[in-house]
């Protein structure tokens, strides 16, 4: 009787122990944290890198305009903020739905808006090189 009894209760602990074991590598051990092995293909994915900010593209702009043009603090203050309104309007048409006629419309006159308010702010010879520098456009410095 006692060895039917003691071949019970082995089986009943390996039945459990092997439950128990199973659960913990399936990942409900650890305190509710999932198991190494689970882990490895769930690591943190890589996105697209992110766009400059408007603000770090206008004081780029402006670094150009500056040494070009020879703004005072003034004019350089102003035209950067004119420049930040301008790409935040920008970033709102594109985002918003509609067809890209439509888009490319508002973004032309916000375009010239802009220019119109920078002339304001320019004297007549810079004036003159703003109106160059916008025909040949703005070209990016490569960085070293």
């Amino acid at each position: 009787m006692q060895k039917i009894q003691f071949l019970f209760f082995l089986g009943c602990t390996l039945f459990f122990t092997q439950t128990n074991w199973a659960q913990y590598n399936n990942g409900y051990g650890n305190n509710g944290r999932m198991s190494q092995m689970n882990q490895m293909g769930a690591g943190p994915t890589q996105s697209a890198p992110k766009p400059p900010s408007n603000e770090e593209t206008a004081s780029r702009v402006m670094e150009s305009l500056k040494t070009e043009m020879n703004l005072d603090a003034l004019q350089e203050i102003a035209i950067k903020n004119i420049l930040i309104q301008s790409l935040n309007a920008q970033g709102v048409i594109l985002k918003k739905e509609g067809s890209n006629e439509s888009k490319s419309e508002d973004i032309k006159v916000i375009s010239e808006n802009t220019d119109r308010k920078i002339l304001e702010l320019l004297n007549p010879d810079q004036r003159d090189l703003y109106k160059k520098i916008i025909a040949g456009g703005f070209k990016k410095k490569k960085k070293k």
